[in-house]
C-alpha cells in the first residue's frame, strides 16, 4: 500500500471515531453467533433424526414418516423459515450420529438425562410419564408386581435403565429383562407371549393399548413425568436459541396444543 493511501485510511478511521463520539452512538459490535442458525437457513432445511419405531411419536405409515414429533418439528421449521427433512435412525446410534454431524438435531421423544447432558444440549418441549403396559390378565401396578415377570423394554432408554436398577436394588427376583432396538419389537415380544410387561413412555403405551386392546392394557405408572427434549450439539448455541424461541411461540399461540390434541385428544403433559 502506498504511503498516501495509508494516510487517507488513518484519516477516515479517525473521522469515523470522532463522528461516533460526537453523536453519542456506540460503535457497532461484530455480529454475534456461531453460524449454526445461518447454516440451516442457507441450506433451507433442518435435518431432524427420528427413531421411526416409536408410534405415535414417530413411525412410518404408507411409506411416510408421521407422528406427533414429526408434526411439531414441521411447525418449528415454519417458525425458522425452513423445510424439515427427517432422517430415520436406529436409536442405539442416534446420539453418535448427531455428534458426527449427520443431522442438525434429534427430535425423537428423548428424555433429558444428566448423562446425555454431558454430550449435548436440549430444548425441552414435553414431559412424559413411563407406564406399565401389561398383557391382558396381568395387573402390574407397581414395582413389587414385577416379581417373577419378564420385563420388555427398548434398549438404551431411560425405561431400560430404570428396569435394570429396579432388578438390582429392589425386586431381585424379576425373571428377566429383554431389550430390543425398536419399541415395535418390544410390543411384538409381549404379544407373542415371550414377555409379560413393557415399560414405555405413556403416549406410546396409550397408542398400543388403543390399537390392540385385546392384548395390551396400561396397568400402572412406573415413573413420574420426565422432561423430553430436542437434542442439539453444544457448539450450536444460535440454533438452540432459535428453536427454543420457536417452541415457546408455538406454546403461546396455541399451535402446540392443537398438534397435541390431534394425536392424543388433549395437550401433552396436561
Amino acid at each position: 500500500m502506498k504511503k498516501s493511501s495509508r494516510l487517507l485510511l488513518v484519516f477516515l478511521l479517525a473521522a469515523s471515531v470522532l463522528l461516533t463520539a460526537c453523536s453519542g452512538a456506540k460503535p457497532t459490535a461484530p455480529a454475534a453467533g456461531d453460524g449454526s442458525l445461518d447454516r440451516v437457513k442457507q441450506a433451507g432445511k433442518l435435518l431432524v433424526a427420528v427413531d421411526t419405531t416409536y408410534p405415535p411419536m414417530e413411525y412410518v405409515e404408507n411409506g411416510k414418516i408421521v407422528g406427533f414429533d414429526v408434526d411439531l418439528a414441521n411447525e418449528i421449521g415454519k417458525k425458522l423459515g425452513v423445510q424439515v427433512q427427517f432422517e430415520s435412525v436406529d436409536w442405539d446410534g442416534i446420539l453418535s450420529g448427531l455428534m458426527a454431524k449427520r443431522y442438525d438435531v434429534i427430535m425423537s421423544s428423548m428424555n433429558i438425562t444428566e448423562e446425555r447432558l454431558k454430550q449435548v444440549d436440549f430444548v425441552e418441549y414435553a414431559k412424559m410419564s413411563q407406564v406399565f403396559v401389561s398383557k391382558k390378565g396381568l395387573d402390574v401396578k407397581s414395582e413389587k408386581d414385577l416379581s417373577g415377570k419378564v420385563i420388555v423394554v427398548q434398549a438404551d432408554t431411560t425405561s431400560h435403565e430404570w428396569a435394570e436398577e429396579v432388578k438390582k436394588d429392589k425386586v431381585k427376583d424379576i425373571k428377566e429383562i429383554r431389550s430390543f432396538k425398536g419399541a415395535t419389537d418390544a410390543f411384538l415380544e409381549v404379544k407373542n407371549g415371550r414377555g409379560d410387561v413393557i415399560v414405555i413412555d405413556e403416549p406410546v403405551g396409550l397408542y398400543y393399548a388403543k390399537k390392540d386392546a385385546a392384548t395390551f392394557t396400561i396397568t400402572g405408572r412406573a415413573m413420574d413425568p420426565e422432561a423430553v427434549g430436542i437434542a442439539i450439539r453444544k457448539e450450536d448455541a444460535a440454533l438452540k436459541a432459535a428453536i427454543e424461541k420457536a417452541v415457546k411461540d408455538l406454546q403461546a399461540d396455541g399451535t402446540y396444543k392443537k398438534v397435541s390434541e390431534a394425536w392424543f385428544g388433549k395437550e401433552l403433559g396436561k
